[in-house]
């Protein structure tokens, strides 16, 4: 009985220590903001890429364009940035969103993605994406949407 009533404090100590290694983790919502200079570029032209990056990178059915306009160069959306936790029998789990805002005039394009705010256990195994993959992903999408700007691209199809 002493044996196990040790075990039990023991194994009661290491679940404590492993707990007290994972941290709540609120992530802010700082938007992050890129301004693609194109000389030459027309504004309809601009908008037509920005529509076309949209489209490509908007591939899932939680990411959706909510607002576009080609007089004014305003495109908006929702963007669905990853899992944090996967649903389960204990809930709903919980995803990353970001607001991504695109304005085109003539010669210049400009991107904002604005992160909703997202909260996570840091160190917990059913942790799927963090603060840090969040900052991965918009960086990539940042680096895409210049490419896709800067691009030209040929009409002989």
């Amino acid at each position: 009985m002493k044996r196990l009533f040790s075990f039990l404090i023991l194994a009661t100590a290491v679940f404590l220590q492993g707990c007290q290694s994972m941290t709540h983790v609120v992530t802010e919502s700082t938007p992050v903001t890129t301004v693609v200079k194109v000389d030459g570029a027309s504004q309809n032209d601009l908008y037509v890429k920005a529509n076309n990056w949209m489209v490509d990178h908007f591939h899932n059915a939680e990411s959706v364009i909510q607002f576009s306009d080609k007089e004014s160069g305003n495109i908006a959306g929702r963007y669905l940035l990853g899992v944090v936790v996967a649903p389960s029998d204990y809930g709903a789990g919980e995803k990353a969103y970001a607001t991504i805002k695109v304005k085109v005039k003539d010669g210049a394009s400009k991107i904002t993605i604005t992160p909703e705010s997202f909260q996570y256990m840091q160190g917990n195994m059913f942790t799927l994406y963090t603060k840090e993959n969040a900052d991965a992903d918009i960086e990539r999408l940042m680096q895409s949407f210049k490419v896709a700007m800067t691009h030209t691209e040929s009409d002989d199809w």
